[in-house]
């Protein structure tokens, strides 16, 4: 095994540790979300939070206002070439991007189990449909309280395709890699789209972050490969708010086959299949029993179940304390004279767009 293996999670229990201390008091700041794209009276520019009533179900807010527009509004993005990326992280010496743990959070391997409660459909650039995803062979996923490091720092992202509209197209899961930059899947992107936002809601828990109704932020750019495969269906966004200096965020490598066949990965998300995605899933302490290079990345593949919402959820496990991503979530596949499986998307083209967010999103 090498010496660079992923840690067994009885092996890092001991670097668990309760919380230190408060949350810092700028986690949950109204102006973090109470942010305006357009306001049409005085009153409500005088009080923004006369904008908005206090309905925070599934990331919404109702708009009280006619004609106000809630939220940072993106105009088009486009993807871009791999070799850009490569080109512009060639000089970074490391492989691997550090992760950050701040002082005051919780900290845990496993999270503290929580009871269960009993969409548009999405198309890559290419025109090809998102894969579904599978829940194979007997559910495994357990309902978690995200209420530790790196739980914490993985949240659900809410996509407006038409900043104008009054409620979100479409939902996938994100997770904060910098002080600003989250990073998901490509196909939750509205690539091309002249008007839209998004907002990231960290340890989103029944409606809102466990931080509190206003620990959230808008996001302000994206950035992601084009005409992306199944291997490299992976984006970054920035955050208005770097929620990251007060969370922290993971630490990031490239795959290595070496560590096949190896049970020491996680998989946390919002499937719209367990709880109308209002609370985190996970699935703990699976293999990645195969990797194929698919478009600029590399498929990581797994018997994890997953389900729709789920786009763009971290795969991770522990090196010497660190949690770092290997994967982005992008589907499943069911091929011909296979069994079916599910997949994430990583190799060099993810850690290439991780270094680019950090380096030009600080």
């Amino acid at each position: 095994m090498p010496s660079d293996a992923p840690d067994a999670l009885n092996a890092i229990v001991a670097d668990s540790r309760p919380q230190q201390g408060d949350a810092p008091a700028e986690l949950n700041d109204p102006r973090n979300y109470l942010v305006f794209d357009r306001l049409t009276t005085a009153a409500a520019l005088d009080d923004p939070a006369s904008a908005v009533t206090a309905d925070r179900n599934d990331g919404r807010l109702v708009i009280s206002d006619p004609g106000t527009v809630l939220g940072i509004v993106v105009g088009a993005v486009q993807p871009v070439a791999v070799e850009d990326v490569q080109s512009q992280v060639a000089d970074l010496p490391p492989a691997d991007g550090s992760s950050y743990i701040p002082d005051w959070t919780a900290v845990s391997a496993t999270p503290a189990m929580a009871p269960a409660r009993d969409r548009p459909i999405l198309v890559r650039r290419n025109g090809t449909r998102v894969r579904p995803e599978w829940v194979i062979e007997g559910d495994e996923r357990s309902a978690y309280y995200p209420n530790t490091y790196p739980y914490s720092v993985v949240g659900r992202i809410f996509v407006w395709s038409d900043a104008a509209t009054p409620n979100w197209a479409w939902w996938g899961k994100a997770s904060l890699i910098g002080a600003r930059s989250i990073v998901t899947a490509s196909h939750v992107v509205p690539w091309g789209s002249a008007s839209w936002k998004a907002l990231f809601i960290p340890a989103f828990y029944d409606g809102a972050s466990i931080h509190g109704a206003w620990a959230a932020s808008w996001v302000t750019d994206a950035h992601g490969y084009s005409s992306h495969a199944q291997g490299d269906d992976m984006a970054v966004m920035r955050l208005d708010v770097p929620l990251g200096n007060s969370l922290g965020w993971f630490g990031f490598r490239t795959y290595d086959d070496d560590w096949e066949d190896q049970s020491m990965w996680t998989l946390p998300g919002y499937p719209w299949d367990k709880d109308g995605g209002n609370r985190p899933w996970l699935a703990l302490n699976f293999p990645i029993i195969d990797d194929d290079n698919d478009g600029a990345g590399v498929e990581l593949e797994y018997r994890a179940d997953t389900e729709g919402g789920q786009s763009g959820a971290p795969v991770f496990a522990w090196f010497s304390g660190s949690a770092d991503v290997v994967g982005t979530h992008s589907g499943g596949e069911d091929n011909i004279g296979e069994p079916r499986q599910n997949v994430a998307a990583g190799g060099n083209a993810l850690t290439n767009l991780l270094h680019w967010a950090r380096n030009n999103w600080p």
